[in-house]
This record gives structure tokens, sequence and C-alpha cells, in this order.
């Protein structure tokens, strides 16, 4: 999955980028868990596949 299909989803879904990382279990400060999402969205990291997979399945079924 590419950081652009990664935002996508997460825009598809309404979500902002702190509720995208606690979506996908990310904790600490809103901060931090905005910077991880924002660095998988800009390519800045690779997006790792259960991630990739969560997200997709998030986009296909909602996320709870």
């Amino acid at each position: 999955m590419t950081g652009k299909e990664f935002t996508t989803i997460r825009k598809r879904l309404g979500l902002s980028t702190v509720e995208m990382g606690r979506a996908l279990g990310y904790e600490g400060q809103d901060n931090t868990v905005s910077v991880t999402v924002r660095r998988y969205e800009s390519g800045q990291r690779d997006i790792p596949p259960w991630i990739a997979r969560l997200a997709a399945m998030y986009d296909r079924h909602g996320v709870a």
C-alpha cells in the first residue's frame, strides 16, 4: 500500500491522523500518533503489511 492509498482510506473514513492512529492501536501523545500516521502517508516510513491489511479492512467494513 502506498502513502497516497493510505491517505485516501483515512479520508474516506472521515478520520483525522490521530483517530486513524488510535484505530490502528497506537498509544501515547496525540502529536506522536499524528506524526507516525503522517510519515506513513508521506512515504517517509514504509507501511507495515499488518497496518496495510487493517486499513484495507477498515475501508471495506468501517471502523468499530
